[in-house]
Formats: C-alpha cells, structure tokens, sequence
C-alpha cells in the first residue's frame, strides 16, 4: 500500500497569548523601539517648541523698545535735534494767536487778607503772557467770619500779576444777606478785596430795589457798598416793634 501522504503545513506562528497568526509579524521588541522611537522624537519637538517660546519671550520686548525708540529719535534727527536730550520742535505764532486754550478751569488761591477765593470757568484762551480770557467766569469769596460773596458774568480778562479780574456781560454780584446787584461791567481787586463799576446798576435785596446810574463801588469784601450818581431807592415796609407797653 502507499503511505498516506502528509498534508502540507501552512507558515504558522504563535503569538505570545497562543494564538495563531499568519504572514510576517512584529515582534514585542520591535513595537517597544517604534514607541521609544517615538517618545523620543516627540522630547525633540517638545523641546525645540520650549526653546523658540523663550527666545521669542525676551526678543520681542527688546524689539518693541528698539522700534518705540527709533519712531522717537528719529523725527529729532531729521530737525538736526541733538541726540541724548530731551527737545521739542517750537512752532511759530501768528500774530493775535491765543498761546494756549483750557475747559473747564479752576484757580484757588488767598488775598492780602487771608481770605479764601475760587475762580472757575468754562474755558480760558491766553491771550498773552499773564493775561486769561475767560469764558463764563464764577466767583467766590469766604471771610474769616464766615460771610460770603459770589459772582458771575458772560466774559471776563483776568491779569494774573496784579490779580485784577474786569467782568463784562450781565455782570452779577450775590452777597449772603440776600443782596444781588447786575450791572454790565465790573472790575475786581481780588487781592484788595474790592469791585466798582462805571455802569448803570441795579440793587435787589432785604432793604428793597436802588437804580444808581454812574455805579457802584464795594470795599471790604462786599459788605460796604457805596451807590454813585443820581439813584432812586424803594425802601420795602419793615415792621417796626412798638416801644414799651400798655394795656
């Protein structure tokens, strides 16, 4: 009899778990390197990320003060400015130009009697060194014992030397025992605590109403005032308490 002929075998492998695997496989080495390989390239680019982020973190602020730098000391290079100060390029005025324009504006300050006052406006134009147009000028003025006065007008020129205010438009002076005068033009001595006015005025107050018609002149603060020229006065009635008793 012919022996029976032994069937061909397949190329067969094991996988460590037993299990039957065909064609060519990797082996647990070769799959341990592919991943060593691979952390190891991914440290490279991690590192290589690290280090452009720090370089970029000290370059780029070094850059920004290169270029602010630069945009700054250039212009003065091009106008001949000398390099390692501080320069400013003057411009030319035209004749009857204001110097310089503020909103808003306030100024404090004391006269000769230590009494407190305060300037504010709703702009002021320079017109020349020492001299201030205002616009809309108010003023205030508090004595030592307390009494105030207050002020207004539409314009006002104030001479900072001499500490001279001249008001013009609807001129309006307030006092604390209920007296307002209007007149159209006025000039304040702040540092001598004093106004007088050449205009036609009119006196509003506890006493009645007074037409003067060459102006006025207040000393000491306001609280003396002494009306010139012609004036008409209308006295209100005033109760007058009766003198002893009687039944």
């Amino acid at each position: 009899m012919t022996p029976p002929i032994a069937p061909e075998r397949a190329a067969v492998r094991l996988d460590p778990r037993g299990e039957k695997k065909s064609g060519s496989l990797l082996t647990s080495e070769g799959i341990l390197a592919a991943l060593s390989r691979t952390r190891e390239e991914q440290r490279a680019v991690l590192g290589r990320h690290r280090r452009t982020v720090s370089i970029f973190k000290y370059t780029l602020p070094a850059a920004a003060a290169v270029l602010i730098t630069a945009l700054a000391v250039l212009p003065n290079l091009r106008n001949g400015a000398a390099i390692g100060r501080i320069s400013y390029k003057k411009q030319a005025i035209a004749a009857g130009a204001p110097l310089s324009r503020m909103s808003t504006a306030r100024y404090r300050g004391v006269d000769a009697q230590g009494e407190k006052f305060t300037i504010t406006t709703q702009r002021v134009i320079q017109v020349t060194q020492g001299r201030l147009n205002l616009v809309a000028p108010k003023g205030d003025l508090t004595t030592k014992s307390g009494n105030w006065l207050m002020l207004n007008a539409r314009h006002g020129l104030y001479h900072q030397n001499s500490q001279l205010l001249d008001l013009a438009g609807k001129v309006t002076l307030y006092r604390q025992d209920g007296t307002i005068l209007h007149t159209s033009r006025a000039a304040i001595d702040i540092k001598g605590g004093s106004a007088k006015g050449s205009d036609p005025v009119k006196a509003f107050g506890p006493f009645g109403t007074l037409h003067a018609q060459d102006g006025f002149v207040a000393t000491n603060h306001g609280s003396d005032i002494l009306f010139k020229g012609a004036s008409h006065v209308v006295l209100d009635q005033v109760a007058v308490p009766a003198v002893g008793g009687g039944s």
